[in-house]
């Protein structure tokens, strides 16, 4: 190790390799494995780093995310991990601050504190066309003098690294993923909303994004179509393994849906686990209540 100055009260760092041109740190503890890191100088040019920390193995990160509308606070001092290639759902009532979160991880909302980290990246003030994210609304936002195929295409015209020929070549491989080869000629109005939603999700994956965010994407639909396609995304999205944050108030298609479930409520988190844990060991009577947990008063009455 060699050029690295008064580095003080460092506790409990293991396996720091190939570290240069690192000064003024002082005070960091428990911080392991740090490797390969150079230039960087002063505590202080370091935002938030406590925030961070234990954070190994989240592909994204909100840390301490803090949003006011006027004198109305929508998210309090939200801390939330997703793990690279989870599928992790944000179950919540209306106006609990599930939405607001979503955008501010797309960057489509600004954040009053904290801070947004995406693979290891500060993104906090990226713009979302600097984000590399794939969405999905609850509107589905196709245009609606446009085929199939041409909405998807559209898409791909921003990407100036691809041909013509490439372009159809991936609007090809997203709608068969998707199962629309049939529907590609035709416009929005002569497709179910089933189809409409999957022709969204397959224009938010044409891009090949690091991250998807799907805003109540099944919400609109009725009850039979909504089960059928629970089974399509989740589908689509484990065999391309493409970490994925879902906004849903429906406790069925978070439980059945997601690898873990960030049950939200008057902008806090109220508990977070797999639906198992969420289902089975609610921790708080709110979320007993939203989830309809049968046992949860009598359990503690009991004890």
């Amino acid at each position: 190790m060699q050029n690295i100055q008064s580095v003080q009260g460092i506790q409990g760092i293991q396996g720091i390799q190939g570290m240069q041109g690192i000064q003024g740190i002082q005070g960091m503890q428990g911080i392991q494995s740090i490797q390969s890191v150079q230039g960087i100088q002063g505590s202080k040019s370091i935002r938030s780093i406590q925030s961070i920390q234990g954070a190994s193995g989240d592909f994204i990160r909100a840390a301490g995310i803090t949003k006011r509308f006027g004198r109305h606070t929508v998210l309090d001092n939200i801390t939330l991990g997703v793990k690279k290639g989870e599928l992790v759902c944000i179950l919540g009532p209306s106006g609990c601050g599930k939405t607001t979160l979503l955008r501010i991880l797309a960057g489509l909302e600004r954040l009053d504190s904290g801070a947004v980290f995406i693979g290891g990246r500060d993104c906090t003030h990226l713009l979302p066309s600097a984000r590399n994210f794939g969405i999905v609304f609850q509107s589905y936002a196709l245009f609606p003098n446009m085929t199939v195929e041409q909405n998807i295409l559209f898409g791909l015209k921003s990407n100036k690294g691809l041909t013509k020929q490439e372009r159809l070549d991936k609007t090809a491989e997203v709608l068969e993923m998707v199962d629309l080869i049939p529907q590609r000629k035709k416009y929005p109005g002569q497709i179910s909303g089933g189809q409409q939603q999957r022709t969204a999700l397959a224009r938010a994956l044409s891009l090949a994004p690091s991250y998807l965010l799907l805003d109540e994407p099944l919400s609109a639909l009725d009850a039979k179509v909504r089960v059928r396609l629970r089974g399509e995304v989740c589908r689509i999205q484990r065999g391309l393994g493409i970490t994925t944050v879902m906004v849903t108030h429906d406790q069925e298609e978070a439980l059945t849906m997601a690898d873990r479930v960030v049950v939200m409520n008057n902008a806090g988190i109220e508990q977070v686990g797999t639906p198992e844990q969420i289902y089975l060991y609610p921790e708080t009577p709110f979320v007993a209540d939203f989830i309809e947990h049968q046992n949860y008063h009598s359990r503690f009455v009991a004890v």
